[in-house]
């Protein structure tokens, strides 16, 4: 590293200290805001799902479509449903521990529903697991 660009970070290091901390309410709606995203993808997710869903069910005559004869579909359905718990446990670990368990309304709104939309989506994935599951017998 250049003496010039270690300078330059020497400097920065004893200016960051300096400055005011952000305002709780922007770090709440920056978080909300991640949070939604996240929401959105888990959403999608679980459309996904569902129309995957509705066609097994829509094509349960004889002759529909090949059943997941290999299991690998399985497979990733209960390590979605494994993945969306550790996330629950790890959201609700993180509100404890970075909020104490109080937010504002807007951050309070975004982990609600996250929190329902991953419950309905490991339902969803815990019901293609079933139905494929049955097929396979």
């Amino acid at each position: 590293m250049s003496s010039k660009l270690a300078t330059l970070f020497a400097r920065l290091r004893a200016v960051l200290p300096q400055l005011p901390p952000m305002p709780r309410a922007w770090v709440e709606l920056r978080c909300a805001r991640r949070l939604d995203r996240l929401a959105g993808r888990l959403q999608r997710m679980h459309a996904r799902i569902a129309r995957m869903q509705d066609h097994l069910t829509a094509a349960g005559a004889p002759g529909g479509p090949a059943s997941d004869a290999d299991g690998a579909l399985r497979r990733m359905l209960a390590g979605l449903r494994a993945e969306l718990a550790r996330m629950r446990c790890d959201l609700a670990l993180w509100h404890v521990r970075e909020c104490g368990g109080e937010c504002g309304t807007r951050l309070a709104a975004a982990l609600a529903r996250l929190n329902r939309i991953a419950v309905d989506t490991h339902a969803a994935a815990q019901r293609l697991e079933a139905e494929l599951e049955a097929r396979a017998e």
